[in-house]
């Protein structure tokens, strides 16, 4: 049994996820946490959740591929061009007491980030999906106990020019990618 959690999200190119990584493996020595070293090719900025898949449920496994399916179309429909990804804030997630996700987020600088989300929504809403419209642009660099107050802290990201549908597979600390759309 697998669960698989479907999610469309721009991934940084291997350079910048390692610039990324000894961010995240810097601040883990500034701050004392306890964080396992950074994992590069996980590094991404999600932004439409599709839901969660249980495969050894038939019912589940159907569902899985029918918005899979209409998340494809929907992406394919899609025009947009690239767009800068940058962050200028360093926090945590609290919305949970332990395992809590350190993350680089922004203002106005994830603005056409939010943009480029808005326009994917409205894409996959054509073809009948629903999506959450809640959404904290964020990149998420590892987990730990301790909480990180809000602060300033700017990173250069980088310039993203593909639109990617991924599989986390719950359990198993792995993401694949299922279908890429350039960004044009």
């Amino acid at each position: 049994m697998t669960v698989h959690a479907l999610f469309f999200c721009l991934r940084p190119d291997p350079a910048t996820a390692a610039r990324l990584g000894a961010v995240s493996d810097d601040l883990v020595r500034r701050f004392g946490l306890r964080a396992k070293a950074s994992r590069t090719e996980r590094l991404h900025v999600t932004l439409h959740h599709l839901g969660w898949y249980d495969d050894d449920q038939i019912d589940q496994a159907e569902a899985m591929t029918e918005v899979r399916q209409l998340a494809e179309v929907g992406a394919a429909s899609l025009r947009h061009a690239p767009v800068r990804v940058d962050f200028d804030q360093l926090l945590s997630f609290t919305r949970k007491r332990r395992n809590l996700p350190l993350v680089l987020g922004g203002g106005a600088c994830l603005d056409a980030v939010r943009r480029l989300r808005s326009a994917l929504g409205e894409s996959l809403h054509l073809g009948g999906l629903r999506t959450d419209p809640h959404f904290t642009p964020h990149l998420t660099l590892f987990y730990d106990d301790l909480a990180v107050e809000p602060q300033p802290f700017i990173v250069p990201g980088w310039t993203a020019t593909d639109l990617v549908l991924m599989d986390s597979l719950q359990g198993q600390s792995r993401h694949v990618e299922l279908a890429r759309w350039p960004l044009a």
